[in-house]
């Protein structure tokens, strides 16, 4: 049948002689206006032949309901004019999720689901005035199930084909009999939902090795689920069957496997001596039992999208990992194309789904339109086509053609996507949405971080380790994770530093760990240290493998005022030490200002770093947590001192400092806190934010992103000394902000309603060195001017709030308003048995310099603490 090949085909006449070369049959017509006839479809009608097939986005909300990007998807869909739309695979049950960012149908997020359906007709409404056919693919993923993004298979039975490449022992458990009755009865209730989200129709999903899928090809399953014909195909009939009756207002449909292309006897439509070979006896025997419940229309797949070398759905470049088919694809597709027409002819009074047409390209019509005027379909699926190119119907009814410069070109990027753990869409013809998501996938791909760590020089001395404050000895983790050793490498990683997977997401590394690396000066490209560390507390999170391990109770109680970074790694040491701790934050939840102000797109989720870690300690009472707790406002420190052996100190500082001439202004932290809140939700420019910190650029680029049309960073000195990030500020620049350096603000001019009209500015010059190091501004004189602007922001430092200072009666303070600790390696403050750590002592300083200095203190603590007790 040849060789894989790619695409290189300009003409009808090229494409039919290499068929005919492979001696390969392909239909092929001109008649493309049959394509816009509509079809009945049950008790509906569909306005056409197309198709959007069931490709699932991965891009649900942690509830399982439809995300904004599902929602632009399915419009599109509409928009572009199929007839048919099938909602991609929603799990019926959570542990079904074949990925957290999988849908799933409850009665507790049906609103998100009325809303998507709603908003698919409206779309089609809009655009081509007439309604479009909604189904609903429902399904249990199986051996495919990963709800929190960790393997968690649940099989029908053993295979010795698949559960190697799934790593199950011999001992794994298989569902029970009692287990899938039972699913069948969520099945029907996850129907009625459907149903009440506005569906038409719902589909049982027994395709690609999803559960129901491999139930067909149960042959070595004992009980009522396997063994015999009836058994296999039990669980799908009886739930279509129950579903009908239970919902008698929708059709019912199913996406079936056909051809699984894997060996007897556990794969089903295959033949027994080769498993390349189909047998569709009994898929030809299910598509007549499918008829005979009722079913409306029947969707037609073959083998397995995500690894196998005959599943009819050629490639131009293999997915990474993958084999390349040893078959030219018009073998594939001819394979497809046989298959689903043996299935139409034996149930001719049910409209069958016809697909696997991509590689074609802008020939996809003319083959499909081919294969139903020869009774071998009855509807023209697309499925990544339609990720390429939505709009595929629209063209074809209107033009007559498609475009050859919009199609798929079937480069397997969006399943890439998949199998890294993104959001999936084209990453070719939809680079703007999904480019960075592909390379955020691919950034944080296990394959290609351990080919980056295997890099590592492992350096006896190494200088990364001695960039990172925390001192994680970088190439120890490296290696073990280089060797796939995920828990050894995460050990490595806790012992240093206790909140890991926090640091890896707001640490500088460019200029610490990676900054240092020898091979940013062999290569200008440092071993990824930070992806690599967020990816292994990622996968130990997701193992279960980060919790906080409580020592041996002492008997002794300690109270920790604040519960950021400091605060909470402190308590971390303090229960592992086997002390018992109360932890007292201001804020709703943990976290402090990584988790309060710093923007999602580069920290989110860190509760769920946190919450994992303590989890252990709250449950065995080793753990109180106290929020809204805050000094000042019920909570003295005379009362921690009277109830507690030892107490920290690690609030923050909390407020922002502000020019005192500049009356109306933002101050930063307020701002960011409100934003992430959801509290602002747009901003109206010009803006000016006053500072050249991380947290001057997180508000300015924020500002941007509120749709600010200028947003202006003042900074009274030049880049070399300004204390942001470079990435940070390049990233605020490549999306059109500006920054003025060498400018001083002077405080803002009033409109005359008192609003903000402008800032006043003037320019400086650098002189010598201050206590800071760095070179000090000088005012030049007759420079000042009025900056256009509606919005001010300051963020040019951050204090002590006075209510804290008022309630830390006898804890004395430096001259910079910060706590004054012994140093010398001592957390101590003046007040017995109270000490502190983090910004409230280092005046603000990266998350990962507080989580050591935290840890410090609670180490400090600790011997005191045994000390006292001895």
């Amino acid at each position: 049948m040849g060789q894989h090949a790619r695409f290189h085909i300009r003409s009808e006449e090229q494409l039919l002689n290499l068929a005919s070369s492979l001696n390969v049959r392909l239909p092929f017509s001109g008649n493309i206006k049959k394509l816009s006839e509509p079809v009945t479809i049950g008790s509906r009608k569909a306005p056409n032949r197309f198709v959007a097939q069931p490709m699932e986005g991965f891009d649900a909300k942690s509830d399982g309901s439809p995300g904004n990007l599902a929602f632009r998807r399915y419009q599109r869909y509409a928009k572009g004019g199929f007839g048919l739309i099938w909602i991609e695979a929603t799990a019926v049950v959570p542990e079904g999720r074949s990925n957290p960012g999988q849908l799933w149908i409850h009665r507790d997020n049906m609103g998100g689901f009325r809303e998507l359906v709603s908003a698919i007709r409206r779309a089609a409404r809009e655009v081509h005035g007439r309604d479009v056919v909604v189904v609903m693919q429902l399904t249990h993923s199986g051996r495919y199930s990963k709800p929190t993004g960790v393997p968690k298979p649940i099989i029908a039975h053993r295979s010795p084909i698949l559960d190697p490449l799934h790593q199950l022992d011999a001992d794994y458990p298989v569902i029970s009999d009692d287990e899938l009755d039972r699913l069948q009865d969520i099945y029907v209730q996850a129907a009625r939902l459907a149903r009440e989200a506005g569906v038409d129709g719902v589909d049982i999903k027994s395709c690609h090795r999803y559960l129901v899928s491999e139930l067909l090809a149960s042959f070595t399953r004992a009980g009522r689920y396997g063994g015999s014909f009836e058994n296999r195909t039990r669980f799908l009939l009886e739930t279509l069957h129950r579903v009908k009756d239970a919902v008698p207002d929708i059709f019912v449909a199913t996406r079936m496997n056909a051809f699984d292309a894997i060996p007897h006897p556990y794969g089903f439509g295959v033949d027994p001596t080769d498993a390349g070979k189909p047998d569709l006896a009994e898929p030809v025997e299910l598509a007549r039992r499918l008829s005979q419940t009722g079913i409306s229309v029947l969707n037609v797949s073959i083998g397995n999208p995500y690894y196998n070398p005959h599943y009819g759905r050629p490639f131009d470049f293999p997915i990474f990992g993958a084999p390349v088919p040893q078959e030219h694809p018009l073998a594939g597709i001819a394979r497809f194309i046989g298959i689903t027409a043996q299935i139409q002819k034996s149930v001719p009074s049910i409209p069958v789904v016809g697909s696997g047409y991509s590689w074609l390209r802008h020939f996809l019509p003319n083959v499909g339109v081919g294969v139903i005027e020869e009774g071998g379909a009855s509807l023209l699926g697309i499925g990544r086509g339609a990720f390429a190119y939505p709009d595929t119907p629209r063209d074809v009814i209107e033009k007559g053609r498609m475009d050859p410069e919009k199609c798929c070109v079937t480069c397997s990027a969006c399943t890439q996507i998949m199998r890294d753990g993104g959001m999936t869409g084209c990453v070719v013809r939809d680079s703007e949405i999904y480019g960075p998501q592909y390379r955020l996938g691919r950034r944080f791909a296990v394959d290609r971080l351990k080919e980056e760590a295997r890099r590592c020089r492992e350096c006896e001395f190494p200088t990364c380790a001695r960039g990172c404050p925390a001192g994680v000895p970088v190439p120890e983790f490296i290696k073990a994770f280089a060797d796939g050793d995920i828990a050894g490498a995460y050990r490595v990683l806790r012992r240093a530093n206790v909140l890991p997977e926090m640091c890896a997401h707001v640490c500088p590394s460019e200029v610490q760990c990676e900054g240092k690396c020898l091979e940013k000066i062999f290569c200008d490209r440092p071993i990824p240290i930070r992806d690599i560390q967020l990816a292994v507390c990622r996968l130990a999170r997701r193992a279960g493998l980060t919790g906080v391990v409580p020592g041996r109770e002492t008997g002794r109680r300690a109270a920790v005022a604040g519960g950021g970074p400091a605060g909470i790694a402190a308590a971390i040491v303090l229960i592992e030490k086997g002390h018992s701790v109360s932890l007292f934050d201001a804020g709703e939840k943990l976290g402090g200002t990584p988790q309060a102000i710093i923007p999602e797109d580069r920290y989110s989720g860190d509760e769920t770093e946190v919450e994992a870690i303590l989890a252990p300690a709250v449950k065995a009472g080793r753990l109180k947590v106290h929020l809204r707790s805050r000094l000042g406002s019920g909570l003295s420190i005379e009362d921690l001192r009277r109830n507690y052996d030892a107490v920290l100190l690690a609030m923050g500082l909390g407020k922002g400092s502000a020019l005192g001439s500049n009356s109306g202004a933002l101050d930063a932290l307020t701002f960011l806190r409100d934003v992430k809140r959801g509290r602002i939700r747009e901003i109206a420019g010009p803006v000016a934010v006053l500072g050249g910190g991380n947290t001057a650029l997180d508000a300015a680029t924020a500002a941007l992103e509120l749709g600010a049309r200028d947003v202006y960073l003042v900074y009274r000195r030049s880049f070399t000394e300004m204390p942001a990030w470079p990435d940070e500020r390049d990233r605020f620049l490549a999306k059109g902000g500006h920054i003025l350096i060498l400018t001083e603000p002077l405080g803002n001019v009033a409109d005359a309603d008192g609003r903000i009209a402008g800032l006043r500015i003037r320019r400086t010059e650098l002189g010598e060195p201050d206590s800071s190091g760095r070179r000090s501004p000088r005012p030049v004189p007759g420079t000042e001017s009025v900056l256009a602007v509606r919005t001010i922001i300051e963020a040019i430092g951050q204090e002590v709030p006075d209510e804290i200072r008022q309630a830390l009666s006898g804890v004395q303070f430096t001259r910079k308003g910060l706590i004054q600790v012994a140093g010398n390696g001592s957390w101590r403050t003046s007040l017995p048995r109270v000490f502190a750590a983090g910004d409230i002592v280092n005046g603000g300083s990266t998350v990962v310099q507080c989580v050591a200095e935290g840890m410090a203190a609670a180490s400090e603590m600790d011997g005191m603490l045994r000390q006292d007790s001895n």
